[in-house]
């Protein structure tokens, strides 16, 4: 402890007398190492970070799904009471779903989004409210007859000015007037890490607010309410296991039951199946939990390549010092100083700078994170990402911070503690090898700068130039002359018959605008996040209801929607009134759909079923392809069935002869003339969902592209420290260069190649490994992989760079006087 100490004194003495080494090296790695912890600090908050409740180990998710598909799914009301009544290896059961809602509060109103739970949904989680109450089984006695909310921490401070008497105030959602009951703590967010829930109200009220999420059908839908239809899924349940009872238990109990629903139902049960995973092995559902780990990993590594970058130029700063210290550390030796205990001081000091940058970069990231998780994506509501550092974002920076001053400290550390001895005491200049510089350890470090910092450049490169290629798209509809306007009419209070006739209304006064050139509806628009996906069994194919259907996306529409969106009709007709009204069923599907399943036959007059046992479906008309979930995709399967006159949710298109973007908030008046307390899920122009579906490219082009300036900037200073340091060692050579006639723009030559031999190695080696590392982007690039303008960008950037990092040093090479240089040797 005690030599620890006099290395700490004699580390702190000396980067005193050093205060620019100090500075430099603290701040290289407080860049390096705060941009790794801020990027782990989002994938943290979405990935690793545990629910907040009492023994999470204890829990379990539940998830329903039918016999013919391995998806992870939601489950009915009905279903749920029956496990929970049932069930005695669990001590709770937690059911819950995610809803929008229009919030009117002070004279102001916003779009919310919250979760509807269950009675036993706070007590099976742990969490005590910090206000007030959570719910009671009086307020599920009856459909929407107790309209309670207990609020999130956020909504409190942020609505209601975290007052201490909120109990018992009002507010009005949906048209529905709530009572506040309770605030949630301030680390309870909800179930969903990436969407954190504002309120909660009870299931009681399900049919006054929208829910979200994956919801399905199995049977036919008997009931007045979602409460009551055992065939309507709707619901996630989460379970907490007794003490001492294992996952393959709570299992086997579970199945049991279902197995008897399957024969007290079999109209809705006997396709239904149960996967039980414990919590702890759930991110946000193991659907797609599959691609979202292994984003947030490849986002880690790119980042990664930030710090590998800065702990190679505090390996060129650590070797210059030692360097400049080879007289000092060779006395010592020379005086009897053993070299363990030399690699330790010097060890001792990059440690020290590599946790003092640590904690600086604690703060970066803290602040970083703040700003990051503030950028609001393109929806329509606050996501509300909870990104403050835990004990694994503070784990994770000081790891990073000593691994970086350990594995980059440990190299100088045996170089300087081998020095040759009588050159050093003499302090004799090394330029011997004028004529060909020697490759030094300092050399490798700059060419593994410039091949990481040319990887990220290539990476930023591709995804800019894909967000272009990505405008130009051909969508199969003119985006920028299409407006939609999301209509929850059952948000805004409507019942089935004024929602048909305010519908209606809608589509003539909008069509009476001049500026509208033609108005369709649908349960659902392109590019949407609204995805109505669809089973489908076509006769021949499928010989018994325990064959797996195709799983393919589609969307309810009227008469206009094709002509709306100003798609081709290639075969057939399109959908027409009376089949919106009679008892006929048929479908317009797309041209992809029609040669998948009926290959080399005339699709049209084929027939198919969305469920076992029900009636079939009619083909009248084959409709050219579109774009229909993203810009990029390939052609994919799509139908359009009958949307009916009595919706309580659609999607109007309007088709503009300006620019869309322009006529929207003319749209939302005209439609608030009829309504003036009209709500709107969502509205914009196509061209807006389109930057929707990019937002994840538009996010990754700007992370990347800048960490791989970070990366660059920090490269070219340790290029030009390099060739700084090697025209410092070759001032007599140049000297007497000068002195026998040598020209200054070959001497600057001379320096110039010396710095860009380095780039050229750097480049190569970058280029080959940025050409491996591109596949992994492929699935959400515009362009090819190997593009050879993102390529060639990339080079010319770093180029350019590495030309103005080389030209200092040899500018000062070309400005050496000669008698001064002789003298001073």
């Amino acid at each position: 402890m005690e030599t620890l100490i006099q290395d700490l004194h004699y580390t702190l003495r000396g980067l005193r007398r050093s205060p620019g080494f100090a500075l430099v090296a603290l701040l290289t790695l407080a860049l390096g190492i705060g941009v790794n912890s801020t990027i782990f600090s989002l994938v943290n908050a979405v990935l690793f970070r545990p629910l907040p409740v009492e023994r999470p180990e204890e829990l379990v998710d539940i998830y329903g799904h039918t016999a013919t598909s391995a998806t992870h799914d939601t489950h009915s009301y009905p279903n749920y009471l029956d496990y929970r009544a049932q069930a005695t290896s669990l001590t709770g059961l937690a059911g819950y779903t995610n809803f929008f809602a229009h919030l009117t509060l002070d004279g102001g109103s916003e779009l919310v989004v919250g979760e509807l739970v269950t009675e036993d949904y706070f007590p099976t989680l742990g969490i005590r409210p910090l206000l007030g109450r959570a719910f009671t089984p009086e307020e599920y006695a009856a459909p929407g007859a107790a309209p309670v909310a207990v609020l999130s921490h956020r909504v409190w401070q942020n609505r209601f000015a975290a007052r201490g008497d909120v109990v018992g105030r009002q507010f009005r959602m949906n048209g529905t007037v709530y009572t506040v009951i309770g605030v949630a703590p301030s680390n309870f967010g909800g179930m969903i890490p990436a969407v954190t829930a504002q309120m909660w109200i009870p299931t009681a009220m399900v049919e006054q607010v929208e829910p979200l999420g994956n919801q399905r059908t199995s049977g036919r839908s008997i009931g007045a309410t979602r409460l009551e239809r055992r065939g309507q899924h709707w619901l996630w349940l989460k379970g907490r296991t007794k003490p001492g009872v294992e996952v393959g238990q709570v299992r086997s109990e579970l199945e049991g039951i279902g197995a008897g629903l399957a024969t007290a139902y079999p109209e809705t049960n006997a396709q239904e199946r149960i996967t039980l995973i414990p919590s702890s092995d759930v991110r946000i559902n193991p659907d797609i939990d599959g691609t979202l780990v292994p984003a947030g990993l490849v986002l880690v590594g790119a980042v990664a390549l930030v710090l590998v970058v800065a702990c190679a130029n505090l390996a060129n700063l650590m070797l210059a010092r030692a360097a400049g210290r080879g007289r000092e550390i060779a006395l010592r030796l020379a005086l009897g100083a053993r070299r363990s205990r030399l690699m330790r001081q010097l060890l001792t000091e990059s440690l020290t700078l590599a946790l003092a940058g640590g904690l600086v970069a604690l703060v970066l990231a803290t602040w970083l994170a703040g700003v990051i998780a503030r950028v609001q994506p393109p929806l329509p509501i606050d996501l509300g990402l909870q990104v403050s550092p835990d004990w694994r974002v503070l784990a994770f920076t000081m790891t990073a911070a000593v691994v970086t001053g350990v594995v980059f400290g440990l190299v100088p550390a045996l170089r300087a503690s081998r020095p040759d001895l009588v050159p050093a005491l003499k302090e004799q200049a090394v330029w011997g090898h004028a004529r060909k510089r020697r490759i030094e350890l300092r050399d490798g470090l700059v060419v593994v700068q410039m091949a990481v910092s040319l990887v990220l450049l290539v990476a930023g490169a591709l995804l800019v130039r894909s967000l272009a290629a990505a405008a130009q798209v051909d969508l199969g509809y003119p985006a920028d002359r299409v407006a939609h306007l999301a209509l929850p009419l059952e948000m805004n209070g409507y019942d089935r018959e004024r929602a048909g006739r305010f519908l209606e209304s809608a589509r003539l006064r909008l069509e009476a605008m001049p500026q509208v050139a033609a108005v369709g509806m649908a349960s659902r628009v392109p590019l949407s996040l609204n995805n109505n996906g669809f089973s489908l069994l076509v006769d021949g194919r499928q010989t018994s209801a325990t064959d797996r259907p195709y799983v393919l996306d589609g969307a309810y529409v009227d008469e206009h929607y094709h002509g709306a969106l100003g798609l081709t009709l290639v075969a057939g007709r399109g959908i027409e009134p009376a089949d919106r009204d009679g008892p006929d069923r048929v479908a317009v599907i797309n041209r992809t759909m029609a040669e998948r399943y009926w290959p080399g036959e005339d699709a049209v007059g084929r027939e198919f079923r969305l469920r076992w046992g029900g009636d079939p479906y009619r083909i009248v008309g084959i409709v050219a392809d579109y774009k229909v979930n993203t810009p990029g995709e390939s052609p994919t399967p799509y139908m359009h069935l009958p949307l009916g006159r009595r919706e309580l949710y659609a999607d109007i298109l309007v088709r503009t002869r300006a620019p869309a973007a322009e006529l929207v908030p003319v749209l939302e008046r005209e439609l608030r003339a009829l309504d003036p307390d009209l709500v709107f899920l969502d509205t914009g122009s196509m061209r807006e969902l389109v930057d929707v579906r990019l937002f994840p490219v538009r996010a990754g082009a700007w992370l990347i592209g800048v960490f791989g300036v970070l990366a660059l900037v920090v490269a070219a200073i340790g290029l030009y420290g390099v060739i700084g340091y090697s025209v410092s060692r070759r001032v007599r050579e140049i000297g007497i260069r000068k002195a026998l006639g040598a020209e200054p723009r070959r001497l600057v030559g001379m320096v110039l190649g010396e710095g860009m031999v380095l780039v050229g190695v750097g480049g190569v080696i970058g280029a080959a490994l940025a050409a491996f590392g591109a596949r992994f982007l492929s699935s959400v690039l515009f362009v090819p992989p190997f593009d050879a303008a993102s390529f060639g960008l990339a080079l010319g950037v770093l180029a350019a760079v590495a030309l103005i990092a080389n030209g200092i040093p040899a500018g000062r090479a070309a400005r050496v006087d000669p008698m001064v240089a002789l003298r001073e040797q």
